[in-house]
């Protein structure tokens, strides 16, 4: 029987992805776990397995086809086995919508649907995409298609209109995406160096980011803590895990190590918000946002609260290893429960980070300062490291949040209860 490749789907809030190339001829032999085909996500760039072993046949997806999860892409064929019978998507191109909508791999290629699905003059669309389309004065009616679930038009449908159609008010300044003024904005006056269109990893973090910021009433709260007996720790035992691993013993694998510690008391922290429920999660999944060149990436350490701090050095080493090469599996980039940036290695003394839905909570870790700290009637130097939660409200209230950051700070200053 003849075995459907899919778009998968990687993480509980993924709806489309965005097809980048076949890593395979069609009508190769391929081996079932072999890299297939490039996907990107949320995420990042991923190579996609194959589900079974067989011949590589009624491919239909395209470099850039944005593909609703689950949707049928080609399939893997037994030997002397037929191709299924395709149903023809919504809508075709060109000379293939005149094909008959089942044939072999090499009837006319197909586009994905282009259609908007529904009842008749009712016009599907996320509710952001509709204030999106009301604030350039955009007609639903007249975007050529949505790349949502059954052709559901999104924001970024509405982007790629209103680059056709200046928004009452703002002069449309270029063709490309990147550069739509908001209604009502005037870009500057000046020679423009170069134009970079926002795409990729890039216009997808954009886009989670903004509706994290827009969506979630974000609770930002800040401590210091003194560091000086956590860096006392790595000291002691930065030869003997650089002995037993291979790798130095970082700060952050340090501070990883007491949030997945702390985490379980605070289960509203180690939460997640979708549809209306909070679902506690009994492990910690633990992102650790990674810069790489030109976006983020967020590698995930599994079940971290059951990991010594010696796992917790080996898997950051092999996560960042395989995120620069950019051989991450979907599963170390999804299901992470709470996450931590820390930006202290550039001189970052604090900040604040936006929640990556649908976490509820994420730690942003600042630079360890030579700080003058009064203490019994005299002034003296300590490391001091700021610590910047941001919660989202609707899961966590303040209070909630300060309890777990004082944890949080005792833990940090007698970290030997880690060892």
């Amino acid at each position: 029987m003849a075995t459907e490749i899919i778009m998968p789907k990687v993480d509980m809030v993924m709806e489309t992805g965005t097809f980048v190339e076949w890593l395979k001829e069609e009508g190769a032999t391929v081996q079932k776990g072999e890299p297939l085909f490039v996907v990107l996500t949320d995420k990042a760039n991923i190579e996609i397995e194959a589900p079974a072993s067989g011949i590589l046949a009624g491919l239909r997806a395209k470099p850039n086809d944005v593909i609703p999860v689950t949707e049928t892409m080609g399939y893997l064929l037994a030997s002397g086995e037929k191709l299924p019978v395709l149903s023809a998507p919504a809508a075709v191109t060109g000379a293939a919508a005149a094909a008959p909508a089942s044939t072999t791999a090499t009837t006319a290629a197909l586009s994905w649907p282009a259609a908007v699905a529904g009842a008749p003059g009712k016009v599907r669309a996320t509710p952001a995409a509709r204030r999106l389309a009301a604030d350039f004065g955009v007609d639903l009616d007249a975007v050529a298609g949505g790349r949502g679930p059954r052709g559901r038009i999104q924001k970024a449908d509405i982007l790629a209109s209103a680059q056709h159609k200046p928004a009452v008010g703002a002069p449309l300044v270029t063709s490309t995406p990147a550069t739509i003024a908001a209604p009502g904005v005037r870009l500057p006056d000046a020679r423009q160096k170069q134009v970079v269109l926002l795409s990729g990893p890039r216009k997808i973090i954009a886009e989670r980011m903004a509706y994290s910021a827009s969506t979630a009433p974000h609770v930002t709260l800040s401590l210091r803590v003194d560091m000086s007996e956590t860096t006392r720790l790595r000291a002691r035992v930065q030869e003997h895990i650089q002995q037993q691993t291979g790798q130095r013993l970082s700060f952050t694998a340090i501070i990883a190590r007491a949030v997945a510690a702390v985490l379980p008391h605070h289960p509203y922290l180690n939460a997640s918000l979708d549809a209306g429920r909070i679902i506690l999660w009994d492990d910690v999944h633990l992102g650790i946002a990674t810069s790489l060149e030109d976006y983020l990436i967020v590698p995930v350490i599994r079940e971290a609260q059951t990991k010594h701090l010696e796992q917790i050095v080996v898997e950051m080493a092999e996560l960042l290893e395989r995120a620069r090469a950019r051989r991450l599996a979907p599963t170390e980039m999804s299901g992470g429960t709470f996450t931590i940036s820390n930006l202290g290695m550039f001189g970052i003394e604090s900040f604040t980070a936006i929640i990556n839905p649908p976490e509820a909570a994420i730690l942003a870790v600042g630079q360890i300062v030579d700080t003058p700290v009064g203490g019994e009637g005299n002034v003296v130097l300590r490391p001091m490291m700021t610590l910047t939660l941001s919660v989202d409200h609707r899961v966590v209230d303040g209070a909630g949040g300060a309890r777990f950051l004082a944890d949080l700070k005792a833990m940090l200053e007698n970290p030997y209860l880690l060892i």
